[in-house]
């Protein structure tokens, strides 16, 4: 019988090792990045064509690898960080299993050039689908440039599954900024299709993360720093008013390796004990170094992920610095014991003589209820409250103005005219049907019209816009410019006048007129939220800027509207094609019949 297990082509099996590696251009970008720090680097400069899936270049004035290195490093699990097995048990480089280069090489047209000291030529050799085509000398300077061409171009079924140009470059802008932070020393520069797109200057740890994540980020963070067995815990933290409504704005580096970690990430959120609501993100930027042997950091493909031998101990370190660090800096306040000592003898001193005071008869009838608004607890009303409840005045409809003479006669659509249409607490709109009435949530109905309109506004010439009288200057982080880059078209089409300076800052000098939630640009980084939130969601861009803009647009619960708004917000809503369900999926009008309230009052 016939063997069916056989070895795999080196060819083959090369390409699948390559897939557990490199996942997208920003992996190729990682990759390249951390051998340039590895190999010394304080200044890298990146070149990026088509979102990287034509071309990324990453250049560096690291230390450079000779002629001979030069060809070993392209074969696979050839490495220069480690020798023995318990280096493995010690990194405290990047880069150690040998895998990039060889990957990137297998699933691309790869051009690697290199020149150390004491060279007086470098080296350039040319690779194709991982089979070296030539061999060169090569004028350079000190350093290495890495130049990766038409990425999975020999793997279209990996090639297929890239994302458009702007997801890909955001991807590639997310992971230069961590390892921005993790190296506040290191000089970054990146563009992509020949125009700048962030600039990295050398810097400290602060001004690394007002240049990552926005001048904001900075103004609200607290530093915090400890060091304890072993341990040191440093970074910055945001006030609990300075939350997002995703991770974006969230850190996380081990011995200078961006990573992802959910018990780094709960010790966090446990030293701000309640302060962050459910659903909210704060933001921090938190380092910690560890000795090498204490971390595991060859756990996933990527290197995404670590382990640490003693879990417990590191979260109790980060638990308790970030709950110390918020302390010190009034976040959390402190209340002494005393303070519930005090009012609770004061309160055992007035409550005897208050109920003796009041009448037998008023504490007799004062029986204990239930009340939905206070929260289904048991209270017992004063005779005050009951006497209130029982005198309470009915509501009088006031009579309809007098009308004209040239009005009277006018045939049924003067019973639409004159239809009854209250506001109830400012917030939700009661109208008078014919069988009954409806409810009306006046924020998510002006935001189902106003998202119809912005989607038919993008397929519309652009909107000219209001020209702002003193133009703004825009700061957010650097993948909330990317996010933002994506939209420019159409935020244009709305009447937004945006000008992109690079990095992270961009200039507005006209928004769309009339609109009514501007506020200095809050609108703008609200969406931008928003759009990370949804990054993953199925819906088109257009649909997710269009609900974007609507939610923040929309009038707010608690906006007193008379009766001529409420009356056209109706006619504009019920002129939708859906106006019973908002952009995000909430019931718009509620309708009872007159059946069910004659029912509810045993008619």
């Amino acid at each position: 019988m016939p063997t069916q297990i056989h070895i795999l082509p080196d060819d083959l099996a090369n390409k699948i090792a390559a897939g557990e590696v490199v996942e997208r251009p920003a992996a190729v970008v990682k990759e390249l990045l951390e051998n340039a720090i590895d190999a010394g680097a304080d200044r890298i400069v990146i070149d990026v064509a088509a979102g990287g899936r034509e071309t990324i270049r990453v250049s560096d004035n690291g230390s450079g690898m000779g002629r001979d290195d030069v060809l070993l490093a392209l074969e696979r699990h050839a490495t220069s960080k480690i020798h023995t097995l318990s280096d493995l048990n010690a990194i405290s480089t990047l880069g150690f299993r040998g895998e990039a280069l060889p990957s990137i090489a297998s699933v691309s047209r790869m051009t690697l050039e290199s020149r150390t000291e004491g060279e007086e030529a470098g080296t350039r050799v040319s690779v194709e689908g991982g089979r070296v085509k030539e061999v060169s000398a090569v004028g350079r300077d000190v350093g290495t440039t890495v130049t990766v061409h038409g990425l999975f171009y020999n793997v279209p079924a990996r090639r297929k599954f890239l994302k458009g140009i702007e997801t890909e470059m955001r991807h590639i802008v997310a992971c230069v900024s961590q390892i921005g932070l993790a190296y506040p020393a290191l000089s970054i520069a990146l563009s992509h299709n020949g125009r700048s797109i962030l600039r990295l200057g050398q810097a400290d740890c602060k001004r690394r993360i007002e240049e990552v994540f926005g001048l904001d980020a900075g103004r609200e963070a607290v530093e915090m720093e400890v060091e304890e067995e072993g341990i040191r815990v440093h970074g910055f933290l945001g006030r609990p008013t300075f939350v997002r409504r995703s991770g974006a704005s969230q850190a996380l580096l081990v011995n200078g390796r961006p990573i992802q970690s959910r018990t780094l990430a709960h010790a966090i959120y446990d030293g701000y004990g309640g302060l962050i609501a459910k659903g909210d993100f704060p933001f921090y930027v938190l380092y910690l170094d560890i000795p090498p042997g204490e971390v595991d950091v060859n756990v996933h493909p990527t290197k995404r992920e670590v382990r640490f031998a003693d879990e417990r101990r590191v979260y109790q370190v980060i638990s308790g610095t970030v709950r110390r660090a918020l302390r010190e800096a009034d976040v959390i306040p402190e209340v002494s014991p005393e303070v519930f000592e005090r009012e609770a003898r004061a309160e055992t001193a007035v409550a005897p003589a208050s109920f003796s005071e009041r009448p037998a008869a008023s504490v007799s009838t004062a029986r204990e209820t239930t009340r939905p608004y206070d929260g289904g607890r048991k209270v017992r009303p004063a005779a005050l409250d009951l006497d209130l409840q029982m005198s309470l005045p009915l509501i009088e409809r006031k009579p309809p103005e007098p009308k004209d003479a040239s009005e009277e006669g006018t045939a049924e659509g003067d019973e639409t005219e004159t239809a009854a249409v209250w506001q109830l607490h400012e917030t939700y709109i009661l109208a008078e049907i014919k069988n009954g009435l409806i409810l009306i949530d006046q924020h998510v109905a002006h935001e189902r019209v106003l998202y119809e309109e912005t989607l038919r506004g993008f397929l519309a010439q652009p909107t000219p816009g209001q020209q702002l009288l003193f133009p703004l200057t825009v700061s957010l982080s650097l993948t909330e410019m990317a996010f933002l880059r994506e939209v420019f078209p159409l935020l244009e089409r709305l009447g937004f006048g945006i000008r992109d300076l690079g990095g992270n800052s961009a200039f507005v000098d006209a928004i769309p007129s009339g609109l009514r939630q501007w506020e200095d640009g809050k609108l703008l980084k609200e969406i931008v939220e928003d759009l990370q939130e949804a990054g993953r969601s199925k819906s088109g861009v257009e649909e997710r800027v269009a609900t974007s803009y609507a939610c923040h647009t929309a009038i707010r619960a608690g906006e007193r509207l008379s009766k001529r708004e409420m009356k056209a917000l109706i006619d504009r809503l019920f002129a939708t094609e859906d106006p019973f369900v908002c952009p995000h999926g909430r019931p718009i009008v509620i309708k009872m019949s007159l059946d069910e309230i004659n029912k509810r009052f045993g008619r």
